[in-house]
């Protein structure tokens, strides 16, 4: 009996020690898996250090590139994923031919790239802006309006499937999903975004409506050059609308595109641009030196653009960038260089990087 219970003390001990072994382990491997991912957290960060071992736990951890507000995230793997499209761009296509070349190997041309990954950053805080802005304002893209979106671009450019996927490929080293998250869904977003803007925004509405007042007294038989007077907010307005004449290249392109098709005396309907409303007269047409001009009246309407309240919105919004290189200006609304030195090289491409041609598109 005494010695049954010394066997079950002793098997008690036994399980406890394995219990105790098995943790240990348990904690252990924990242990080396958290020292494991802040050594690689203090190479990012610490000493810019980018190799497949990093890139490899980068796609599994998601290190932050940029907070946005603290609850959005843009990851070191999306960053470094997309300046890897953008090489593949460049490197993929032969500028020789246009006399032009690109270097990402030489001092200079790491410091090319990393403009592009800069450009890169910004573009990509933007686009996560505007989406946040977008579903505050109960706007939702779903995969349905991507894929007929996507649906459309092929059908636009009279592509393949087959075609369109090869050249993803080739240019960017993406597939179909890759094009649909970082090209469509973000335009989309903006698109909708702008529109929600200008159906919203008072000081659109009541320039709308203006300019719709102008248009009014126009078919009403009243004086172009009257009413311009009158509606018009340009400089010209004194003038009774007068411009002169114009070229399509020097001309707002949503106004081009109108002027250039209508007739001489024609009164277009309200032409709606990028910085407000317009309604244009032809007066005269002619050709000058192989180009075609038009003499143009104008009624003009001005709004507060998109962009100009976009920038007003991200200048309200928390960005952190915990990158070595970069820091977010929330004066400017940009991401801008830590070290001056490349900062000057940025200000100086035109002149540092003349036959470049990431720099020069």
């Amino acid at each position: 009996m005494e010695e049954k219970k010394h066997n079950n003390k002793k098997s008690e001990r036994t399980g406890d020690e394995r219990k105790v072994k098995l943790s240990t382990i348990i904690y252990s491997i924990l242990i080396l898996i958290a020292a494991y991912l802040i050594v690689i957290a203090i190479l990012i960060y610490g000493f810019k250090m980018d190799n497949k071992v990093i890139r490899k736990t980068s796609q599994i951890i998601p290190y932050p590139a940029a907070l946005i507000n603290y609850t959005r995230v843009i990851t070191y793997d999306e960053l470094k994923s997309d300046l890897d499209a953008i090489k593949q761009f460049y490197t993929s296509q032969n500028f020789s031919s246009l006399g032009l070349k690109v270097d990402f190997n030489s001092v200079d041309g790491q410091k090319r790239l990393e403009v592009k990954e800069k450009e890169l950053l910004n573009k990509l805080i933007e686009n996560k802006i505007i989406e946040m802005l977008a579903r505050q304002r109960g706007i939702s893209i779903t995969s349905a309006m991507v894929a007929a979106q996507v649906n459309n671009k092929i059908a636009q450019y009279g592509n393949s499937d087959t075609n369109v996927l090869d050249n993803l490929k080739r240019l960017y080293g993406w597939n179909l999903n890759d094009f649909e998250n970082q090209i469509v869904k973000p335009d989309l977003y903006r698109e909708a975004l702008s529109q929600k803007f200008r159906d919203t925004d008072q000081s659109s509405i009541a320039a709308k409506k203006k300019i719709e007042a102008a248009q009014a007294a126009l078919k009403n038989g009243q004086n172009f050059g009257e009413v311009a007077k009158q509606y018009s907010e340009g400089a010209s307005a004194k003038n009774g609308g007068e411009l002169g004449w114009f070229s399509a290249n020097q001309m707002l392109p949503e106004v081009a595109a109108a002027a250039f098709i209508m007739n001489k005396g024609g009164t277009s309907d309200v032409i709606e641009s990028s910085i407000g409303y317009h309604i244009i007269n032809i007066e005269d047409k002619r050709t000058e030196n192989g180009a075609d001009q038009v003499k143009i009246r104008q009624i003009f309407v001005r709004t507060e653009s998109f962009s100009d309240w976009l920038l007003a919105q991200e200048k309200n919004v928390k960005i952190f960038i915990p990158l070595k290189e970069f820091y977010w200006d929330s004066g400017t609304a940009q991401v801008k260089f830590r070290d001056q030195q490349m900062t000057n090289f940025e200000n100086n491409l035109s002149k540092n990087s003349p036959d470049d041609a990431s720099m020069l598109f």
